[in-house]
């Protein structure tokens, strides 16, 4: 699955002007022009499947079937004049996509001499309510964006909504490896997979751990000492052993092949099921480290909503990472956030430079294998906690803030110093446990928490920011 830049959308943009009470069809010409005016502002952001002007029922149908045909992430609706309902509604009715219902026009005022024909083609609020009622009484969710077509808040708010728009088409077709089962007792890991599929669109696959051990044994001499000399250019590595080094590159290896194999977007992993198997027989902590930086999210204690929100964050940030929250420092006001040996090392700040050492979390038969440590870089950060709730409901908790520059600790773990961009500490953490947030969560540079609202609008479950 790969990261959208320039989604799908289809345009429906529809008028009125000929049937046996009003006569302006002789307008036709100008309102078929400026119908490429509303595609133009589109297209920065968002390739545009536009049928062209839409006047009859007949030419909405045929407008579903080519959003349909183009596989459109969402369905912009607007009005150049007023229309009667049905014929909007004859599309609007049968798609799938979100619908986003752009409440615009060409000019942001009429001029005091507008002629008739001017307000013809700027008079889509005549309509527009005639057709969100029908949204409304058909029971068909929709979005509002308000604003003359240059308006470039309501341009933002369209592109923003689109993003949303293809992260929840992307959920769809989202395929979550699980290796291993999720960690034992952890009530906040043990979901429901139907109910992620029917809710949020991704699909489960379930993996042997013997797949694994049987790929990492059929890894080649060569291919361990390539990885192991990538990782020497690119990290601090004088602590490794050199046994340790080589099963650690070669476990690495095999599980990159299972999940290209497999075709998985994400990789939920028990880390410890084949700590005693003697073709692994450690923790593959730097593994799961360079999946995260391939663009495979990747959680530990085979944590699969985790995994979800992994991906979600990944869609609009291009890089995401995983955590949970690790402990206080109610002096500076700021908490520590990390897990285990595990976290993107595209996001490590350049100093100290990031480092692969003996991990210290699980012991294998043959000892502790390569593991990452490193800082997190400073700057904005997004906090997601995907859950599943009481009555299987699903919700997004989110959190927005900072990260600060942090000193690690000789933990062998990626480590983030988290600062709430509003909250004190004791607040945001009170709220934040109130959330129903489970102890593991996503994270990614930026505040995303109004794309991410969106996202949770369309797919139709709870959300909750904390900031």
């Amino acid at each position: 699955m790969k990261t959208v830049n320039r989604p799908k959308v289809g345009l429906l943009i529809t008028a009125l002007l000929e049937d046996d009470w009003n006569k302006t069809g002789y307008l036709r010409p100008k309102a078929q022009a400026a119908v490429q005016n509303y595609v133009s502002r589109l297209e920065p952001f968002a390739e545009v499947v536009c049928p062209g002007l839409i006047e009859t029922e007949e030419q909405a149908a045929e407008a579903d079937l080519a959003f349909k045909t183009a596989g459109v992430v969402a369905v912009v609706f607007t009005e150049l004049a007023y229309t009667q309902s049905v014929v909007p509604m004859r599309a609007l009715s049968q798609t799938r996509a979100p619908i986003l219902v752009w409440n615009t026009q060409m000019l942001s005022a009429w001029p005091a001499d507008a002629d008739w024909d001017l307000v013809m083609l700027n008079s889509g609020l005549a309509g527009l309510p005639e057709t969100t009622h029908a949204l409304v009484r058909s029971n068909i969710p929709f979005e509002m964006i308000t604003g003359h077509l240059d308006d470039p808040h309501a341009l933002a708010a369209l592109k923003e909504s689109i993003q949303a728009a293809a992260v929840v088409k992307q959920l769809k077709w989202m395929r979550v490896g699980v290796i291993g089962h999720p960690y034992q007792y952890m009530e906040d890991l043990m979901i429901d997979p139907f109910g992620l599929r029917t809710t949020l669109g991704p699909t489960v696959v379930h993996i042997e751990p013997e797949e694994v051990a049987a790929a990492v044994a059929n890894v080649q001499p060569e291919e361990a000492q390539l990885l192991i000399a990538e990782a020497n250019r690119q990290f601090r590595t004088d602590e490794m052993k050199p046994d340790l080094f080589e099963r650690s590159a070669r476990y690495a290896v095999g599980l990159e092949k299972v999940v290209r194999e497999r075709k998985l977007d994400a990789l939920a992993h028990f880390d410890q099921c084949l700590l005693s198997d003697p073709r692994c027989g450690l923790v593959p902590s730097w593994g799961e480290c360079r999946l995260m930086a391939a663009g495979i999210p990747v959680t530990a204690e085979a944590d699969i909503n985790s995994a979800v929100g992994m991906r979600i964050l990944q869609e609009l940030a291009g890089d995401a990472t995983f955590g949970e929250n690790y402990g206080f420092d109610f002096d500076q006001g700021v908490a520590y956030i990390a897990h285990d040996s595990i976290g993107n090392p595209n996001l490590a700040a350049a100093v100290p430079q990031p480092a692969l050492r003996h991990s210290i979390y699980y012991l294998g038969m043959y000892g502790f294998g390569a593991a990452m440590e490193f800082a997190y870089r400073p700057g904005a950060v997004t906090i997601l906690a995907l859950v599943q709730i009481s009555g299987g409901r699903w919700k997004m908790c989110v959190a927005e803030g900072e990260a600060l520059a942090v000193t690690p600790r000789p933990t062998v773990a990626p480590q983030m110093l988290f600062r709430p961009a509003q909250s004190s500490l004791e607040e945001f953490y009170n709220r934040w446990c109130l959330t129903g947030a489970g102890h593991h969560s996503a994270m990614a540079y930026g505040h995303l928490s109004g794309t991410l609202a969106k996202v949770a609008g369309m797919l139709g479950i709870e959300y909750e920011l904390v900031r």
